[in-house]
């Protein structure tokens, strides 16, 4: 009976104690956080993948910055790797949790990962609105030569790369440098360098140059080939992260970055200046700079220094060469000028019409883009003298003309209109608007005449004419002098004529010219 009971309480202590075990040790790897029995832990994910779980009172996002961190500090180069990191609370039992150190590997393994997939060093070239990026600095000046080859075939210059001298850190400004010439023996060596030299400064030249300077450029005597080259654009480099899909091809870029595009310019113009010209000498069309400028017609008025837009053929990346040019030309020698007090500037009379010469010359010319921008003389030689010529010129400052009303719709130009010339320029205006002298002078004429109606005539100073018709009251009489910008007269309708407007004509020695050319308003 007693060993039956002790039986007995031994398997009844076990099973009371084995539960208490197990729990303890789920109590136990609970409170390590290697498991989770149902407390609350964070489900990690990275870019879109869970990578693990965690306790809930790690933070995870601090551990990210850790792991950048001590990726950052191993590596040479800047890290250039971007992560999603975002966590999930759950309570899900018998789930393996990882600590802190081994979240933190994990994150390190990912960013290292995306590091080398994402990007790659590079040297980004910037020019304007242009940028390119080069596997390495030995590319980017390779490619910088080959846009200046076509125009240095004997590979005189070469790109240097430099750091500002500036507050700009971390920003290599590029430029062409001239090689220094190998050094050679003081004898016919050192004679055959230098005539390398020249040859690759512009071989076209070369003869005249030895003729010219006696076969030594540093005479002094004549500069020919090119003297200078250096890119118009501020070119920079600096140093980038990119995709490895985002390297350039140098090939292309130099395609790229040497075709002409159009650009828009501001461009103002100058005395006798018209659209189709304006057009022509900046390789465009008259229709593209009236579509820029929001012109209807293209016979539209210009005047000097109005500023149009105006679309210009350019690459990105422009070169400006300074060039020496050794030629000979008949040339005229500067005119003798007599003034003459009594005689407006328009005025001028040849008194001896002087000789042409001939002579050798030697000019600096710069080269923008393939066009010439600037031409010096530098030197010459001359041949034949040319003796001037002798010409009487006016001092005196011409009148001036300005539009003969305020305001007013401008309605028709100066030309062939309905089979005959219109002589003058119509402006539309009430009945009664003031019509004012365009320059001072004598009213030769003020009365009704025909089918110019009520008109005012003046002749001015500079032997020009203007004539105002179609008034509606006249208020000045033949003979009187009036200045400009006096009252002349009140427009009108009279003579013939289709509706209330100013009527404008200008005479220079006689004939009738298109009064436009001539007001300032």
């Amino acid at each position: 009976m007693d060993k039956i009971e002790l039986n007995f309480s031994k398997k009844a202590i076990a099973q009371a104690v084995l539960p208490g075990i197990f729990f303890a040790v789920l109590l136990l790897v609970a409170v390590s956080q290697r498991v989770g029995i149902g407390q609350r832990y964070q489900e990690v994910t990275v870019n879109g993948d869970m990578i693990g779980r965690v306790a809930g009172h790690i933070d995870v996002q601090q551990a990210v910055l850790d792991a950048r961190r001590s990726v950052a500090a191993e590596s040479e180069e800047r890290l250039c790797a971007e992560i999603t990191c975002e966590t999930a609370d759950s309570r899900k039992p018998f789930q393996k949790l990882l600590s802190e150190e081994e979240l933190k590997n994990a994150l390190c393994e990912i960013i290292t990962k995306s590091a080398e997939q994402e990007a790659v060093r590079a040297y980004t070239v910037a020019i304007d609105g242009y940028h390119a990026n080069f596997a390495s600095l030995s590319d980017v000046k390779t490619f910088l030569d080959k846009v200046k080859e076509p125009a240095d075939e004997q590979n005189v210059y070469r790109t240097e790369l430099s750091a500002y001298d500036s507050h700009i850190s971390g920003i290599l400004s590029a430029r062409l440098t001239e090689e220094a010439p190998a050094e050679a023996a003081a004898d016919a060596g050192q004679e055959e360098a230098v005539t390398d030299r020249l040859l690759a400064g512009g071989s076209a030249l070369f003869a005249q140059v030895l003729r010219y300077a006696g076969g030594n450029p540093d005479s002094g005597e004549y500069q020919a080939g090119i003297l200078d080259m250096e890119f118009v654009e501020r070119v920079e480099v600096y140093e980038n992260y990119v995709g490895p899909d985002e390297i350039a091809d140098i090939e292309e870029q130099v395609e790229e970055v040497t075709k002409e595009k159009e650009s828009n310019k501001i461009y103002v113009v100058e005395s006798g200046d018209c659209l189709s010209v304006i057009a022509m000498d900046h390789d465009t069309t008259v229709s593209s700079i009236m579509a820029l400028n929001g012109m209807e017609d293209a016979d539209a008025i210009i005047r000097d220094g109005q500023e149009l837009i105006i679309a210009v053929p350019e690459p990105d990346l422009k070169l400006r060469i300074t060039v020496g040019e050794v030629y000979e030309e008949d040339y005229n020698a500067d005119p003798v000028i007599i003034e003459n007090d009594g005689w407006y500037t328009t005025r001028e009379e040849v008194r001896d019409a002087g000789t042409t010469g001939h002579r050798e010359r030697n000019d600096i010319v710069i080269y923008e883009n393939g066009l010439e921008t600037e031409r010096t003389l530098v030197r010459e030689n001359i041949m034949v003298e040319s003796t001037p010529a002798v010409i009487e010129r006016g001092t005196i400052i011409p009148p001036t003309y300005i539009k003969p009303i305020g305001g007013g719709r401008y309605t028709s130009g100066f030309g062939r209109r309905w089979g005959r010339l219109h002589k003058g320029v119509d402006w539309a205006c009430p009945v009664g608007t003031t019509v004012y002298a365009s320059c001072g002078g004598t009213v030769i004429q003020a009365a009704y005449s025909g089918g110019y109606g009520n008109v005012v005539v003046i002749s001015h100073p500079d032997g020009r004419m203007t004539r105002y018709a179609h008034n509606s009251k006249l208020l000045v009489s033949a003979g009187q002098h009036v200045e400009q910008g006096q009252a002349l007269a009140l427009s009108g309708n009279t003579g013939r004529s289709t509706g209330p407007h100013v009527h404008f004509e200008l005479y220079v020695n006689g004939a009738a010219v298109n009064p436009l050319n001539y007001i300032s308003y």
